[in-house]
């Protein structure tokens, strides 16, 4: 049987960017929906029967705070998936991050791809399905070829996956954003593993951190992690210890 298509709603003040958004997300088989302005979703009767899956919202919704919007459509639609977008010339770093505690889901850098808009489209689905989004796992390795090998097995898996060359840029583009595990290699250039760990927990509070490395005595040199990995890793070893350390409940610590 054909997976229905999902609904959705897209809240954009530029029209020029509105109608790419619908192009993508319409390329990628949903169906799609535009308002421009905070009073169309009080007084655009189409949407009063429409059952809405996902709905992105502009931070900046003309002269209305996107924030303000996430109440009214938690109300209408409960199960919907909320997501927050904003351009990357802005400094709303910390607006996302309001996003998030108030209940948005995911958070979309402008401009994005198709790409990002099939992960945003798997995240509604996970979200239909069980009532949450997708696992979040960043992987930070200065080897390319261990963040794409990395990367591809997770996804495969059903993961949301992010990938980084180092600890700094990952925070950087990242911190706003819901991480449930970081990936990281204990041994990169620059700062050292426990110091990238001490940050990670300062900026992610309640992550799983799952060490690597190719020399596995480097492991005892990190002692805050959840899991270790061995360089290079299985599929089947990488899936445990990511499932290892997800599953941990942690609590305030302090490097």
């Amino acid at each position: 049987m054909a997976q229905k298509a999902l609904n959705i709603l897209i809240m954009e003040d530029s029209l020029t960017q509105a109608k790419f958004i619908r192009q993508m997300f319409e390329h990628e088989g949903a169906k799609v929906e535009v308002i421009t302005t905070a009073k169309d979703l009080s007084y655009s009767p189409h949407l009063f029967d429409l059952d809405v899956d996902g709905a992105l919202i502009d931070v900046h919704l003309g002269d209305v705070n996107g924030l303000q919007l996430i109440d009214a459509l938690k109300r209408r639609w409960p199960s919907l998936c909320l997501v927050m977008m904003t351009a990357n010339d802005t400094n709303d770093f910390s607006v996302l991050a309001e996003a998030r505690e108030q209940g948005a889901h995911l958070v979309l850098k402008k401009p994005f791809g198709r790409s990002d808009v099939a992960s945003v489209l798997a995240d509604v689905q996970a979200i239909k399905k069980t009532g949450e989004p997708r696992k979040h796992v960043v992987v930070i390795d200065d080897s390319k070829v261990t963040c794409k090998i990395a990367s591809q097995v997770l996804s495969a898996y059903g993961y949301r996956v992010s990938s980084f060359q180092t600890g700094e840029e990952a925070i950087k583009r990242l911190s706003y954003d819901q991480v449930d595990v970081v990936l990281t290699d204990i041994n990169m250039p620059g700062m050292s593993g426990p110091e990238l760990i001490c940050l990670i927990r300062d900026v992610w509070r309640n992550v799983g951190i799952v060490g690597m490395s190719a020399d596995e005595k480097a492991i005892s040199k990190c002692g805050d992690t959840d899991a270790f990995v061995p360089k290079p890793f299985s599929p089947e070893e990488l899936i445990a210890a990511i499932r290892k350390a997800a599953a941990i409940e942690h609590h305030e610590l302090e490097c």
